[in-house]
């Protein structure tokens, strides 16, 4: 006898799908501190449910996670976005070309499109600096020129305290409670009710970049390492076990008697750039936290001194490796160093982010898993990590005329990019084409879902603490408490400026 699918058993799958945080729509309206306006949608979650003797899987479960929306006919609108020119192919596709994501991306907008009888347009994608330039003009000006910027995180950070974006929670039709929104959102992003950047399905790339330790595979099976999965699951993957693992790997390739950065073998490289930045997070020492509605400066800890003291120590900054540290390097004069050695099979283990296994390891002959960022100690509670400062957020400019349809839209875009682009970009590109085995597979849910989006380093504006690390690396200055008494006072006004915005913005509505 056929079963019909119900509401308990799709809740129950809720719970199988790797980037869900949240079941849509169980816990009412919330506005982080204070209450959000949005529809959860309960018994509609099923209304689509087709009658099936097999279970979803979680990908199909994703079909019928209610957006809660309804009906509405924009009357031809057109949604308009700004990005940056390295973004706007995740946002937007002419047509269907055979490729995976682009077709997602087709779909999606097409999707929503029809749904709603609006058009989808990117109006603006040129290098960073034009498109902050784009967005000020026009809003300075009072023009409504766009809807919604998905835009570089750090970028639209230094953009938000000036004045130029609306309350998420103003927004008709936004429901940061269903699972397309990062609960980062509310948990992080949000303070005094207010929340100006948000992350959403539709900003692809905080999926992407989120940051990962890379395998090769081939290369520890021949140094007889342990089960590095299993390492993780037992929550021993920390940067301690790391080091001693690879200590002694260092192998000079060509022969001629020096350590050179190019052409030799070591057991774990990163560039000292976001790489580096990410250690942060990774420790578990975020530069703001939240307690109930305080939002609290939590950097100054009594660990970072000794996580600069570490990170210094094993990533060997200067010409030529110390006889204790060849089993690591970095190389502050290259942006993607880990990456590129991991690529010629000379790095076992190598700092990256999710998306290089796409871009840079397809003529990789050697097998290859990805990892997560390491713990400070098994203490630690869980692994977390942080999307490279490249990936996009989403902000609303004060100058739109109809906010119900850009609410209603981008509830949809990220809805409809939960459902068709994530998976054709997480289950199928990544899991299908690149990694190559199931267990780096789960290890890839373990990393999505243990992504921080930080209030310190989304509003850090180049002015605050977020890059302190990979500065000091770089000038292989392992001193914080020196370093940081010159520049104490500044990121403490930096911080409190930003602060006070977030304090007096309803006053200055």
């Amino acid at each position: 006898m056929k079963k019909i699918r119900t509401l308990a058993w799709l809740l129950t799958l809720c719970t199988m799908i790797p980037v869900i945080t949240a079941c849509g729509g169980d816990t009412g309206t919330n506005k982080g501190d204070e209450g959000q306006k949005g529809n959860n949608g309960t018994a509609a979650d099923t209304q689509n449910a087709e009658e099936s003797t097999e279970p979803l899987d979680a990908l199909e479960a994703r079909k019928f996670v209610s957006d809660g929306l309804g009906e509405y006919d924009f009357g031809g609108l057109t949604y308009r976005i700004v990005t940056s020119d390295d973004k706007s192919e995740t946002l937007y596709c002419e047509a269907e070309t055979g490729d995976v994501i682009d077709d997602a991306v087709f779909q999606r907008n097409v999707a929503v499109e029809d749904r709603f009888n609006c058009k989808i347009e990117v109006v603006q994608d040129g290098p960073y600096v034009d498109v902050s330039s784009f967005m000020t003009k026009a809003i300075t000006a009072g023009e409504d020129a766009f809807d919604i910027a998905s835009y570089h995180v750090v970028q639209l950070g230094t953009l938000t305290p000036s004045g130029y974006f609306l309350n998420w929670y103003d927004i008709p039709n936004i429901d940061f409670s269903k699972p397309w929104w990062s609960p980062s959102t509310v948990n992080d992003l949000t303070y005094n009710g207010v929340c100006l950047t948000a992350i959403g399905d539709m900003a692809l790339s905080a999926l992407s970049a989120a940051y990962c330790v890379f395998y090769n595979k081939t290369l520890g099976q021949n140094l007889d390492f342990p089960d590095l999965y299993q390492v993780v699951n037992d929550g021993k993957w920390t940067i301690d076990y790391i080091t001693n693992l690879t200590k002694d790997i260092y192998q000079d390739l060509n022969g001629n008697g020096s350590v050179d950065l190019e052409d030799d073998l070591f057991g774990y490289t990163s560039d000292a750039y976001s790489n580096m930045n990410t250690y942060l997070w990774a420790f578990d020492n975020p530069i703001f936290k939240k307690d109930g509605n305080v939002l609290a400066y939590s950097y100054k800890t009594e660990k970072i001194p000794e996580i600069v003291n570490k990170i210094c120590d094993i990533f060997s900054m200067y010409d030529g490796i110390k006889t204790n540290a060849k089993h690591v390097e970095a190389n502050g004069n290259s942006h993607g160093y880990g990456r590129d050695m991991f690529a010629k099979g000379q790095s076992v283990l190598a700092n990256g982010y999710i998306s290089m296994s796409l871009t840079h390891f397809r003529d990789l002959k050697d097998e290859f898993g990805i990892l997560p960022y390491p713990k400070w100690d098994e203490a630690q509670d869980g692994y977390h990590t942080m999307a490279d400062g490249h990936h996009e957020a989403l902000a609303i400019p004060k100058t739109i005329s109809n906010a119900e349809a850009v609410g209603t839209i981008t509830e949809a875009m990220c809805a409809e990019s939960y459902k068709i682009l994530v998976p054709a970009y997480y289950d199928v590109a990544l899991k299908v084409k690149s990694t190559r085995d199931e267990q780096s597979i789960q290890m890839l849910d373990l990393i999505v879902n243990s992504r921080m989006f930080d209030f310190g380093y989304v509003y850090d504006a180049w002015k605050g603490a977020s890059f302190i690390l990979q500065t000091l690396v770089t000038q292989k200055n392992p001193n914080f408490e020196s370093y940081y008494a010159k520049k104490e006072k500044s990121i403490n006004k930096w911080y409190n400026e930003v602060i006070e915005y977030f304090d007096t913005y309803e006053e200055n509505e």
